[in-house]
């Protein structure tokens, strides 16, 4: 598998180490100083219209009969524009192979756009200077040397950045007592337990102290303890203290929600809905929702309404309904017309996962 590192080298395989030469060693720089004046003057990540299509890739039997007819395009990403504001945390919540994993690919600089704009702190990302002001942390950390010390894989990774020797040891120090690793500095990685292993991986992105970081689903093989206490770590830490700018790609909802500024839904390529979770969930579905408990005989005569939910129980009925253009004033119009009983009536806040499942399935619906 082919890894970009923060230095813009390309491992292809972690058991064997490249000697940099000292040319790039020369030309490195540590680390990038990024005045209070230009973080203000520039998005922390700036896409505008960004499009990445692949070829389809094709069976053996379609090769063996047409080995010259051109492969057709999937296009993974379709227009996508999207601002991250300095110091903000914006989550990017999508179902699989919606375009996430394309996104920041085309953000780390391994793919390039194929028509639109993509900026990170100003950087184009074809830019030899994005991984001055750009970090990566993984969900599946696989380039870390498993044989070697958490010290020694910081050492290695240190050089690839271009730390000057007299401040390595110092940094590497600070940056494992910042993850509470100091302790196990000692200890080869492979020993390491899954939460212990991310927090390595936050320790190596913050070697170039860079003020953007994209964390790739970064709890996604914790245990909830360990995946609450990295949370919490983000937003005292890399948000709070060091006021980092995060894209957090994520599937846990309850993560987006709760440390997230803003979430971004992607599928099928492009961005349905960008707002506070909070707006989301009140607004992202469209139209207000209500809950009603109603006795009587049901009628199918709501007027503009859309029943989102239905129960019926002991001679009552529980129903969340969209409202019309009419408003609740028609609907309850239309209720005691048929002769139905209000028993009670109340707005109701859709949970974040709800709007996530009714906007990816509206897509896919509108797609068929």
């Amino acid at each position: 598998m082919l890894l970009r590192l923060a230095t813009g080298w390309i491992v292809d395989d972690p058991g064997r180490p490249v000697k940099a030469s000292k040319t790039s060693q020369k030309s490195a720089s540590f680390p990038t100083v990024i005045s209070p004046a230009a973080k203000a003057a520039c998005p922390a990540i700036y896409l505008e219209t960004v499009q990445k299509s692949f070829p389809r890739r094709r069976t053996v039997k379609e090769l063996l009969a047409h080995p010259f007819r051109r492969a057709e395009s999937v296009e993974a990403l379709r227009g996508v524009s999207l601002e991250v504001a300095p110091g903000e945390i914006v989550g990017l919540l999508g179902p699989n192979g919606a375009g996430k994993t394309t996104l920041l690919k085309v953000l780390c600089g391994l793919v390039l756009p194929d028509q639109g704009r993509a900026e990170v702190m100003g950087v184009a990302v074809g830019s030899g200077r994005l991984p001055e002001v750009l970090g990566l942390v993984h969900g599946e950390e696989r380039s870390f040397y498993w044989r070697l010390t958490a010290r020694e894989n910081l050492e290695f990774y240190a050089r690839l950045h271009g730390v000057p020797a007299g401040r390595r040891g110092e940094l590497i120090e600070h940056l494992l007592a910042r993850v509470r690793l100091a302790d196990d500095a000692d200890r080869r990685f492979g020993d390491f337990s899954s939460g212990m292993r991310q927090r390595l991986a936050i320790a190596r992105a913050l070697l170039a102290d860079p003020p953007v970081l994209l964390m790739d689903e970064p709890t996604r093989s914790l245990d909830p303890v360990s995946a609450a206490e990295l949370r919490h770590w983000v937003i005292d830490e890399l948000h709070g203290r060091d006021g980092k700018s995060i894209l957090l790609a994520t599937h846990n909802l309850h993560e987006a929600e709760t440390v997230c500024h803003r979430v971004a839904i992607l599928s099928q390529g492009r961005i349905l809905a960008d707002a506070s979770p909070e707006r989301l969930r009140r607004e992202g579905i469209g139209g207000a929702h209500y809950r009603l408990v109603l006795e009587g005989e049901a009628s199918a005569d709501l007027g503009a309404a859309t029943v989102l939910e239905q129960v019926r129980r002991e001679g009552r009925e529980e129903i969340v309904v969209q409202l019309g253009p009419g408003g609740l004033d028609d609907l309850l119009r239309r209720l005691v017309a048929t002769g139905r009983r209000v028993i009670s009536c109340g707005p109701e806040v859709p949970e974040l996962e709800t709007v996530f499942q009714r906007l990816v399935g509206r897509e896919h619906e509108a797609a068929r």
